[in-house]
């Protein structure tokens, strides 16, 4: 190429009538020697640039595959902690939740456990004196029945009304006043119903329910079986016995 460049020259010189020295054209000649080692550098230099943009391209493209790659990365990142996020405030209403239901069991059997350390003493206070009852009965059935009968009206107890409420209902139930000289106790599994009615003061209706509910063990009973109220039982206690029937 660069041969064919200086025979052009040549050529053009020649054509042109112009008659040059042999010195200036070795020096032409030189340059243009001088032109083809630059032009070759510039060439050489020029695949080296492309080849440097080249390897510029590829790396670039590799950058951008590696961006998109983080970047997906990053977001894939930010959802799941996002997720994460809300399972664990889900996790944690739940579990409020579950202590919340937790602690209302937990007032409820407290409230059952004192309403059941209540009902045990007052079942402890009832065997008590149910106790004391049977040991009372055993004695007075050890001891001998006085002669001379009953005692007269006189002696027995006088009636008074007395209300007494009991729940949602009022009901009157007798107060006995018992006589000086009431000192034989009233066998409530052999007395008549008109002997409960004359010697303890109770109603007619009260003395019937008192013999359809016998026998009685104890004269606590009357009372457990729900016959008479209790605060009519506490007035008549002392002049009663729940001693058994004589056997035949």
């Amino acid at each position: 190429m660069y041969a064919t460049v200086s025979v052009v020259v040549a050529l053009m010189l020649a054509m042109a009538g112009c008659v040059v020295t042999k010195s200036k054209y070795e020096q032409s000649v030189a340059e243009l020697e001088a032109t083809k080692v630059e032009l070759e550098k510039s060439r050489m230099l020029r695949n080296a640039l492309e080849e440097q943009n080249r390897k510029l391209k590829s790396e670039i493209d590799k950058l951008s595959a590696d961006l998109r790659t983080m970047t997906s990365e990053v977001q894939r990142i930010k959802e799941s902690r996002e997720s994460e996020r809300s399972m664990l405030e889900s996790r944690e209403a739940e579990l409020e939740k579950q202590r919340q239901a937790l602690r209302s069991k937990l007032e409820l059997l407290g409230r059952e456990l004192q309403k059941a350390k209540s009902q045990n003493r007052a079942l402890r206070e009832t065997i008590r004196r149910y106790q004391q009852e049977l040991k009372a009965a055993r004695v007075q059935a050890a001891r001998p029945v006085p002669k001379g009968g009953p005692p007269r009206r006189s002696e027995t107890a006088k009636i008074a009304p007395k209300t007494k409420t009991d729940g949602h209902r009022t009901e009157a139930s007798p107060v006995v006043t018992p006589g000086k000289s009431a000192l034989t106790p009233v066998n409530i599994n052999t007395a008549s119903v008109n002997d409960l009615v004359l010697f303890l003061g109770l109603t007619k209706e009260v003395a019937e329910k008192v013999v359809a509910h016998r026998p009685y063990r104890l004269r606590g009973e009357l009372v457990a079986k729900k016959v008479i109220p209790k605060a009519t039982f506490d007035v008549i206690k002392d002049r009663i016995t729940a001693a058994p029937p004589p056997k035949p």
